[in-house]
């Protein structure tokens, strides 16, 4: 999958015809762990200060739902070279409610079947990108002609920043009735250890320092196979208004009633 970042990938991402994975338990060991070569060597040399300039060496990850688009630049979170990063996540289902109680919505859009407050993002600032440069970047959707470098040096990277500094922006997204976001632990050890040291070397064919430098182990899994919800709820509905004026109305009309009765009474005797 192509983000902000580049080339992307997606683990456990429900593509077509391919089954979910799960997991019978949770804790360390228990899901997704993998080692990665980030080779700092490939990176591109930095020769100047942009929006886009990157001084860090790892990788940027992501939880999220499969149906959500992955926002990796802005939602993802670092993982160091030289480090075993252990990830403990939690999955969160929280419900809002609509106007006028709240203010969710559940709108249709052009490129996804699920709306998302990232799904929302990805297609406002798409259209803003077509509609004022004639092109898009190649991790938006549609079928206009990706930027050229030029394009993007001069068009699209000036326009998305101008947009997102925007006070009113058009691109603000209201948050969906339903969503699911998984809730995150990270805690990190030193690799590699004096005692893995030598093994990593042959099994790399590297040096210590490389290995330092260069690789990492991430481990994400559930901290337990539960989740919370989180719901938004009417403080006054209806029917309970209705019910209290109702009360409240029968209480002093029948006090009412009682107080001309005993006056009549008082009157008559």
């Amino acid at each position: 999958v192509f983000t902000r970042y580049g080339k992307c990938y997606m683990f456990n991402a429900a593509e077509e015809g391919k089954t979910l994975r799960t997991t019978m338990k949770g804790g360390t060991g228990n899901g997704l762990e993998i080692m990665l070569d980030i080779q700092q060597d490939e990176y591109l040399p930095v020769w100047g200060e942009t929006e886009e300039t990157a001084f860090e060496a790892g990788v940027r990850v992501q939880i999220h739902s499969q149906a959500e688009p992955p926002f990796v630049h802005e939602l993802g979170f670092g993982v160091a070279p030289g480090f075993q990063t252990f990830v403990a996540t939690q999955e969160q289902r929280l419900t809002y409610l609509p106007p006028p109680w709240g203010e969710c919505v559940s709108q249709a859009l052009g490129f996804f079947e699920v709306y998302s407050v990232t799904a929302c993002r990805i297609e406002c600032e798409t259209r803003y990108i077509v509609e004022n440069c004639n092109c898009r970047m190649v991790y938006m959707p549609g079928d206009s002609p990706y930027c050229t470098p030029e394009q993007y040096k001069d068009c699209a990277e000036p326009a998305l920043a101008a947009l997102s500094s925007v006070e009113g922006s058009s691109c603000m997204c209201r948050n969906p009735c339903n969503m699911t976001r998984y809730n995150k632990e990270l805690s990190m050890v030193k690799i590699p250890s004096k005692t893995s040291a030598r093994y990593l070397e042959k099994k790399f064919n590297r040096s210590e320092k490389y290995i330092t430098d260069n690789i990492l182990v991430l481990d994400v899994f559930f901290e337990a196979l539960n989740y919370e919800t989180i719901e938004q709820k009417k403080a006054y509905e209806v029917a309970g208004l209705l019910g209290d004026i109702g009360g409240q109305m029968g209480l002093f009309i029948g006090a009412s009633i009682l107080t001309i009765l005993e006056l009549f009474d008082y009157a008559y005797e």
